[in-house]
C-alpha cells in the first residue's frame, strides 16, 4: 500500500462515504458510482484500490470489526454483565450497528459476506463463549451447561430486541437478561 498521504486520504474518505451510504441505503443501494460522487474521488481511483463494488464494501465493513475485551473479573456473573451489557452499549451506540441489518441482508445472498459475518458474530460471541467456559470450571454453572446454548440465549435476547423488535437496549437492560439466563441456569 502506498505511503503517498493523498491515497491515505482518499481511501479515507471511500471508506467513509461507503460506510454512511451503507447506513443509509444498505448494500443493494450502493454503488461505486454512489461512493465516487459523495465522495468526490473518481471512479478510477476507487477501482485502482478495489476490483469491484464488494470489495469496497467488504473493506469498509471490515473498518468496524473490533472485538471486545474478553475480561475476567473473577465471577461469571462480573464478566457477563460487563459482555452483554457492552454488546447493548455497542447496538445502541456503534457504527457496526447501523450496517448490521445491511450486512445480515447480503450475508444471505453473497458467500463474500457470509463470511464476514461470520466472522463478525465470531468477535462477539468468543468472549462469552469463553466466561461461560471458565464459569463452568469454576462450577457457577452445572458441569453440563452448553455454552453455545448460553451464548444464544444471552446475546439472542439482545438482538431480536434490538434488530426484530426495533426497541432500544441499554446496559441495565443487557444486565437483566444476565440476571435472569444465570437464574434459569441456577448459577452460584
Amino acid at each position: 500500500m502506498s505511503t503517498d498521504p493523498r491515497v491515505s486520504r482518499s481511501r479515507a474518505r471511500i471508506i467513509e462515504v461507503t460506510l454512511d451510504l451503507l447506513a443509509t441505503r444498505g448494500v443493494a443501494g450502493t454503488s461505486v458510482d454512489s461512493i465516487a460522487e459523495r465522495s468526490g474521488v473518481a471512479k478510477t481511483t476507487i477501482y485502482r484500490h478495489w476490483s469491484t463494488k464488494g470489495e469496497v464494501i467488504l473493506a469498509a465493513i471490515d473498518t468496524c470489526i473490533d472485538t471486545p475485551a474478553a475480561p475476567d473479573l473473577g465471577s461469571l456473573r462480573a464478566d457477563l454483565r460487563a459482555l452483554i451489557g457492552g454488546l447493548c452499549e455497542a447496538l445502541a451506540h456503534s457504527r457496526w450497528a447501523a450496517l448490521l441489518p445491511s450486512l445480515l441482508d447480503a450475508a444471505l445472498r453473497d458467500p463474500e459476506f457470509a463470511e464476514v459475518h461470520q466472522r463478525f458474530a465470531a468477535t462477539r460471541t468468543e468472549p462469552v463463549r469463553r466466561a461461560l467456559e471458565r464459569g463452568i470450571e469454576r462450577g457457577e454453572l452445572p458441569a453440563d451447561t452448553d455454552p453455545g446454548e448460553l451464548v444464544d440465549l444471552l446475546s439472542g435476547a439482545v438482538f431480536y430486541r434490538r434488530l426484530l423488535a426495533g426497541e432500544s437496549v441499554d446496559r441495565a437492560y443487557g444486565e437483566r437478561i444476565v440476571e435472569r439466563v444465570l437464574r434459569a441456569y441456577g448459577s452460584h
